[in-house]
């Protein structure tokens, strides 16, 4: 769908091999929106967005990395309201982080983790 409506715009990569995980609702989403939101350009190269999961000790993380002009949290004083939610939800429905560092070469990357429920007690609803 994003596809069709950014149509030479925007490129998407999957690598998701890694399934083993609940993913609270409304986590992914936000994530890709905002690649979107602030990195398609038409006066730009075609944005790439990548989404990669893996599993990791204790748990499992999930990558959105994006080839865009980039974002840094540090240089930037606006409340990003969605990544806020997101960094929320993660921590209180399965004890998960969301990191975000600048993307060498340009671009964002966005890190989340989620920790195995067994190690941490928690629990997660599926979905994204």
């Amino acid at each position: 769908m994003a596809q069709a409506r950014y149509e030479d715009l925007l490129n998407v990569e999957f690598d998701t091999p890694h399934t083993g995980f609940l993913l609270p609702p409304l986590t992914l989403q936000p994530i890709v929106e905002n690649a979107v939101k602030y990195g398609v350009d038409p006066e730009l190269d075609p944005l790439t967005v990548s989404i990669r999961t893996e599993a990791a000790q204790h748990g499992s993380v999930i990558t959105v990395e994006d080839d865009g002009p980039g974002f840094s949290p540090a240089e930037d004083s606006q409340v990003h309201v969605g990544l806020e939610n997101v960094r929320r939800r993660l921590d209180m429905m399965c004890g998960g982080t969301l990191r975000i560092t600048p993307r060498e070469g340009g671009g964002t990357v966005v890190t989340m983790f989620l920790p195995d429920n067994k190690a941490h007690g928690h629990t997660a609803a599926s979905g994204t």
